[in-house]
C-alpha cells in the first residue's frame, strides 16, 4: 500500500506509525502503573500481586487456543474437542487397572481372610467407626481453600461455608450415610481435568500437560473428615515410618536434607585411618541414589491398597469407606470450554484428593522396613520422592550395598505393580577424596546408573564435598528474573505501598533462597552464600529504591531484610529444636544428640552452628517441648460443651478509650451465668521474649477464691504465658475439694492468640500445652460443667484482670529451670539475638549514628519519591546529591570528570556553598533548612537519632529540594542517576 506513496508522505506515515505507537505504549504504562498504585495497594491484594509475578516470570503460562496437540498414533489433534479426547484417553491409559494372575489370586485370599475378621469396632460404630459430628464437619469446612474452581457439581468452599443450621444438618446427615454403609455418590467421584503446560516443555506433546482435576468441593469435605480420622490414629499407632515426613503434620523436607547432610559430614569428620580402615571407627564415605517412581500415585491398585490398609489394622469400616471412593472414578478433560468424552480411571490415587498424599504413605510403609534391612543404609523419603544413603569406610563397600538397596527397591516395586524408572535415576558419591568419584556405577532396574557430578534431592542439589555451589548459582537463576519483575513495580514516582514491597519480596525473593536452608546453608561455603547475598541485596534495592554503592548493612536494614549470614544460626538453631523435640527412636532427634569431633575445618554443619546459636542466647541448657505423638482423637464428642466468644462489642476495638472497653467488657459478662466458677487468667513475659510466667484467679460458687502462679519458661512468648496460665487454672479446678458439678466455668483472658489456637478444636492441636489444655477442657465438661471461654479487652480497669496480670508479673520472677520451651519460641529468641548481633556489628557511618541499634520502621505514610529520598539519604548515599553524582561520573566539571573528595568544587552544595551536599550536610548543616529544622524540632540543631522519624526526613528532603531547584538550571546533566 505504501509502495505508492511520494517519499514525503512515506515518511509522514512512519512518524504518524511510531507516534501511535508511543502513545499506546504511553497509555499502557500509565495504565499499569496506576493499577500498581491502587489496586494492587491493599492487603488483601497480596495474592494478586504474586500471581502477577509468577504470571510476569513465566511460571503461569498462558492460554494456547490454536495450538496443536500430537494425538493417537502421532496424529495432531487441531480442535479442542479432539485435543480434548486425546488427554483424557492418554490419562486414563495410564490409570488402568493392571492384572498379574500371579500377584492377584494371594492378594484377594488374604482380603477375604481380613474381611471376615470383622472390624475393629465390632460393630458397634464406635470411636472412629462413629458417625461424624457437627463440630468435626465445621471444624473442616473452616480450613477448606477458598476461591478454588469448584468440580462438575459447580459447588464450591464459599457455598459449603455459607450454608445454614439446617442446610448443614442436611449435609450432616448425607455424609454420615455414606460413612455408614460405604456408598459413594457417583458426583463425589466425578473429575473434570484441565490440562496446564508446564514451564519449558513442548506444547504439542501431551505428556507436557500437568493434569489438575476439579472435583466435588463436598466431596473433598468428607475427605477430610476421614482424613482427620485416618491421620490421627496412623500417628497414635506410629504406622507411618519416622523416615517418611512426607504429608505428615508438623514435619518437613529439610528435616530429612538436614539428617542427609548431618549425617555425611559426621562420616567425614571420624579419624582418618592410619592403616587399614575400620568400619565405624574411621573416615566414611558415602554413595547416595535418588530414585523415581514412575506416575507413583496413578499406578497402585486399589485391591493392594485395601489389603495394605487392613494389614495395618485400620477399622473396617473406615477401609471400606475408601475403597469404594477410589473405585469407579470418571473424568472428562476439558480444552478452552470443550469438554471430551467420560473414561474410566481404574487404578490410582485421585489427583487433587485430599485422602491421597496420606494413602501414599501408608502404602508405602513397608518400603522403609524392608530398606532397613540393608547394612550401613539410611532411608530418606518424602511422599514418593525416596533415596538412599549407603556408607562404609569403603567405596566398593558402599557401592555394594547401595546395589543391595537398589534391588530391594526394584523387589518391591515388581511386588506391588510399581514401576522404578532407572534412567531417571540419580546417583552421587559423597567423599572427601576425589578418586572415589570415578567409575561408580550401579544397576536399577537393568538400567546402569552412573555416579554424576550433581545431584537434585527434593529441591536441594548436591555436590561431592557439600558446598552446594551448584544449588546457589541454580538458587540466583531462579531469584534473578523473580526481582527483576519485582523491579517492574516499582518506580521513582510510583510503586506498592512499602509494607506490600516487603511482603512481596521476602515471600517470593527471600522465600525462595531459604527453600530448606536450615539443611544446606551452614554447610556451603563463603564464596557461595555470597551469590545468595548479591540477589538479597538487589531485591533490598527494589523495595527501598537504594543506589547501587549503598553499603549492605543500611541498605538491608532500610529494607527490613535480613542478609543470609544472620538468617543461618537462626535457621539452624530451629533444626536443632526440631531434632531435640522429636521422639528418641526418630533418626533425626539421633543425629541431633550425637556429638563428633570436628576433624575437618571447612565441614560444619547445622548442629555445631544451631548450638553455638544457642550459646549466644544463653539458651544452651532450655529443655525443648517434645513434640507431641499423640493428640485428641477427632471423633471425642464432649467438647460440645466447650464454647468461645472472642469478641465484646464494637467498644472493646483497641483503638477505643480504656472506660469505653471497661464499659462494653461488663456488659458482656453480666449476661453470663451468676452462678459458676470464674476464672481470669493473664501471662506475663519480659519483652514478650523472657522470663514468662502465668497468673490466674479462682472463684468459686461458693465464694471462695484462690490465686494460681505459675513459671512460662526462660524463653517464653506472652501466648504461651497465657497458656500455661490458663493450664494451672484448670489444674488447680481438678484437684479442687469444691463440689462444682453442673455449675458452669467462665474463663476470662485477654489474649486472642491464646483463644484462637484453642478455638480450632482439640484435635487440631499441635503442642502438649494445647493438648493438655483441651484435656483438661474436656473433663471438666464430661462432669456437666458448660465451659466459656471469653475475651476480654486488656489494661482497661477490670479489676480481675488486673489481679491476674500482678499474679503473673509475680509468677515471672519463680524459678525457671523447670518450664520446657516450644520449639517456636526458640527460634524466635536466636532470630532476635543474631539480629542484635549484626547491628552492633554494624560499620561506624552516619546511618549508624541514627539508628544505633535499631532497625527502621517502614514508610507506610510515604508516598514513594519521599520513601526513596529517606532511605537513600539515612543510608548515606542520595541520588540526588551533587557530591553522589560527580563521584559515579554524572557531574564532571572540566577540572575534574570524576572523584570521590568531598572538597572537590564539583562536590559543593549548590544552595550554601558551604561544604559537600553529603546527607549529613542536608539534613543537620545546611543553612537553608534551619527554619525547617526549627519548625519541625523546635531547634535548629538536631541529633542524628531524631532522624529515625522518616517523615522528618521527608519533609527536610522537600525542602532541600525546594531551594535546589531554582538553581538547577545552572548545572548541566540529570538530576538523578
Amino acid at each position: 500500500m505504501t509502495s505508492n506513496l511520494c517519499p514525503a508522505t512515506r515518511e509522514r506515515w512512519k512518524a504518524a506509525k511510531k507516534a501511535a505507537a508511543a502513545a499506546e505504549e504511553s497509555a499502557r504504562t500509565r495504565t499499569f502503573r496506576d493499577f500498581v498504585s491502587t489496586e494492587l495497594n491493599r492487603p488483601s491484594s497480596i495474592g494478586r500481586v504474586s500471581k502477577i509475578l509468577r504470571r510476569m516470570e513465566g511460571a503461569v503460562p498462558e492460554s494456547r487456543p490454536g495450538q496443536a496437540i500430537s494425538g493417537d498414533c502421532g496424529k495432531l489433534a487441531i480442535e479442542d474437542r479432539a485435543k480434548a479426547n486425546a488427554f483424557v484417553r492418554t490419562y486414563a491409559a495410564v490409570s488402568k487397572q493392571v492384572r498379574c494372575p500371579k500377584r492377584d489370586r494371594p492378594v484377594k485370599k488374604e482380603l477375604v481372610s481380613l474381611r471376615d475378621n470383622g472390624c475393629t469396632c465390632l460393630d458397634t460404630k464406635e470411636e472412629a467407626c462413629a458417625p461424624f459430628s457437627m463440630k468435626e464437619m465445621e471444624a473442616q469446612i473452616r480450613v477448606l481453600k477458598s476461591r478454588k474452581a469448584p468440580g462438575p457439581d459447580q459447588v464450591c468452599t464459599e457455598h459449603l461455608r455459607h450454608l445454614g443450621p439446617t442446610a448443614k444438618a442436611v449435609l450432616l446427615r448425607l455424609i454420615n450415610q455414606t460413612w455408614a454403609d460405604a456408598t459413594i455418590p457417583s458426583a463425589w467421584r466425578r473429575a473434570t481435568i484441565i490440562p496446564i503446560l508446564k514451564t519449558g516443555k513442548n506444547p504439542q506433546s501431551v505428556t507436557s500437560y500437568r493434569p489438575i482435576a476439579l472435583t466435588s468441593h463436598v466431596a473433598k469435605l468428607a475427605e477430610r473428615m476421614v482424613g482427620a480420622r485416618l491421620s490421627q490414629i496412623a500417628e497414635a499407632r506410629n504406622l507411618i515410618p519416622a523416615e517418611q515426613v512426607g504429608f505428615r503434620r508438623g514435619r518437613s523436607v529439610e528435616e530429612n536434607l538436614g539428617r542427609l547432610v548431618q549425617t555425611v559430614q559426621d562420616g567425614w569428620n571420624r579419624p582418618r585411618p592410619a592403616g587399614r580402615p575400620t568400619e565405624g571407627k574411621t573416615a566414611e564415605k558415602f554413595a547416595l541414589v535418588a530414585y523415581d517412581f514412575s506416575r507413583a500415585y496413578d499406578k497402585i491398585d486399589h485391591r493392594m491398597l485395601q489389603l495394605k490398609l487392613l494389614r495395618l489394622q485400620l477399622p473396617l469400616c473406615m477401609v471400606n469407606w475408601i475403597f469404594q471412593f477410589l473405585r469407579d472414578r470418571r473424568a472428562r478433560v476439558e480444552v478452552n470450554g470443550c469438554l471430551s468424552e467420560e473414561r474410566p480411571f481404574r487404578a490410582g490415587l485421585p489427583q487433587g484428593s485430599v485422602l491421597a498424599p496420606t494413602l501414599y504413605t501408608l502404602w508405602s510403609a513397608d518400603l522403609v522396613s524392608d530398606l532397613r534391612s540393608v547394612p550401613g543404609t539410611s532411608v530418606f523419603m518424602y511422599a514418593d520422592d525416596t533415596a538412599t544413603l549407603s556408607n562404609s569406610c569403603r567405596m566398593e563397600t558402599a557401592r555394594e550395598r547401595a546395589q543391595i538397596a537398589a534391588d530391594t527397591m526394584v523387589r518391591w516395586a515388581n511386588r506391588w505393580k510399581m514401576v522404578i524408572a532407572g534412567e531417571k535415576t540419580q546417583a552421587l558419591v559423597l567423599s572427601q577424596w576425589p578418586h572415589d568419584a570415578k567409575d561408580f556405577q550401579i544397576k536399577v532396574a537393568g538400567t546402569s546408573v552412573k555416579g554424576s557430578p550433581h545431584l537434585r534431592l527434593l529441591g536441594v542439589t548436591f555436590d561431592r564435598l557439600l558446598h552446594f555451589g551448584e544449588h546457589c548459582k541454580n538458587l540466583r537463576r531462579k531469584v534473578k528474573p523473580r526481582t527483576a519483575q519485582l523491579r517492574k513495580l516499582t518506580g521513582r514516582s510510583w510503586c506498592l505501598q512499602e509494607a506490600q514491597l516487603r511482603t512481596v519480596a521476602n515471600g517470593f525473593v527471600r522465600g525462595a533462597l531459604e527453600y530448606a536452608a536450615a539443611a544446606w546453608l551452614p554447610a556451603a561455603s563463603e564464596a557461595h552464600v555470597e551469590l545468595i547475598e548479591r540477589e538479597l541485596r538487589a531485591a533490598a534495592r527494589a523495595v527501598t529504591g537504594c543506589t547501587a554503592s549503598t553499603p549492605t548493612a543500611p541498605l538491608m536494614a532500610e529494607a527490613g531484610i535480613p542478609p543470609a549470614r544472620v538468617r543461618c544460626p537462626a535457621l539452624a538453631a530451629r533444626m536443632v529444636g526440631l531434632a531435640a523435640s522429636l521422639p528418641g527412636d526418630d533418626p533425626l532427634h539421633a543425629v541431633g544428640e550425637m556429638h563428633v569431633a570436628p576433624r575437618l575445618r571447612t565441614t560444619t554443619g547445622w548442629r555445631d552452628v544451631g548450638h553455638r546459636a544457642l550459646a549466644w542466647t544463653g539458651a544452651a541448657d532450655v529443655e525443648v517441648e517434645g513434640r507431641p505423638t499423640k493428640t485428641i482423637p477427632p471423633w471425642d464428642h464432649h467438647g460440645e460443651a466447650v464454647t468461645f466468644c472472642l469478641d465484646v462489642g464494637p467498644g472493646g476495638q483497641r483503638a477505643a478509650p480504656a472506660h469505653i472497653r471497661r464499659g462494653a467488657a461488663k456488659a458482656t459478662l453480666e449476661h453470663l451465668p451468676p452462678r459458676a466458677t470464674w476464672i481470669w487468667s493473664d501471662g506475663s513475659a519480659e519483652g514478650g521474649v523472657s522470663q514468662g510466667g502465668g497468673g490466674a484467679t479462682i472463684t468459686f460458687p461458693s465464694g471462695e477464691t484462690r490465686e494460681v502462679r505459675v513459671p512460662a519458661g526462660q524463653l517464653c512468648s506472652s501466648t504461651r504465658a497465657e497458656l500455661c496460665a490458663l493450664k494451672a487454672a484448670l489444674n488447680a479446678i481438678r484437684d479442687a475439694d469444691a463440689d462444682i458439678a453442673d455449675d458452669p466455668i467462665v474463663i476470662c483472658t485477654d489474649s486472642q492468640a491464646a483463644l484462637r489456637m484453642l478455638e480450632s478444636g482439640a484435635s487440631s492441636q499441635t503442642t502438649h500445652l494445647g493438648i493438655s489444655i483441651w484435656e483438661d477442657l474436656l473433663a471438666l465438661s464430661s462432669r456437666g460443667s458448660p465451659i466459656r471461654l471469653q475475651w476480654v479487652p486488656a489494661h482497661c480497669g477490670l479489676r480481675e484482670n488486673e489481679r491476674a496480670d500482678e499474679l503473673a508479673k509475680e509468677a515471672s520472677g519463680l524459678p525457671q529451670e523447670a518450664a520446657a520451651t516450644d520449639v517456636r519460641t526458640l527460634t524466635k529468641a536466636v532470630a532476635r539475638c543474631a539480629s542484635h548481633r549484626w547491628r552492633q556489628e554494624w560499620p561506624s557511618s552516619f546511618f549508624k549514628d541514627i539508628m544505633r541499634d535499631r532497625m527502621p520502621a517502614p514508610l507506610n505514610n510515604l508516598d514513594r519519591d519521599a520513601a526513596v529520598n529517606v532511605h537513600q539519604l539515612r543510608a548515606g548515599h542520595w541520588g540526588r546529591s551533587e557530591q553522589y553524582l560527580h563521584r559515579i561520573g554524572r557531574r564532571p566539571i572540566p577540572t575534574c570528570q570524576q572523584c570521590n573528595l568531598k572538597a572537590c568544587p564539583a562536590a559543593r552544595c549548590i544552595v550554601c556553598r558551604e561544604g559537600a551536599d553529603t546527607p549529613e550536610h542536608v539534613l543537620l548543616r545546611c543553612p537553608c533548612l534551619a527554619g525547617a529544622r526549627l519548625r519541625l524540632t523546635g531547634n535548629i540543631h538536631i541529633r542524628p537519632e531524631q532522624l529515625k522519624d522518616g517523615e522528618l526526613v521527608a519533609a527536610l528532603a522537600a525542602g532541600y529540594l525546594r531551594h535546589k531547584e531554582p538553581l538547577t538550571g545552572l548545572q548541566a546533566g540529570p538530576s538523578r542517576p
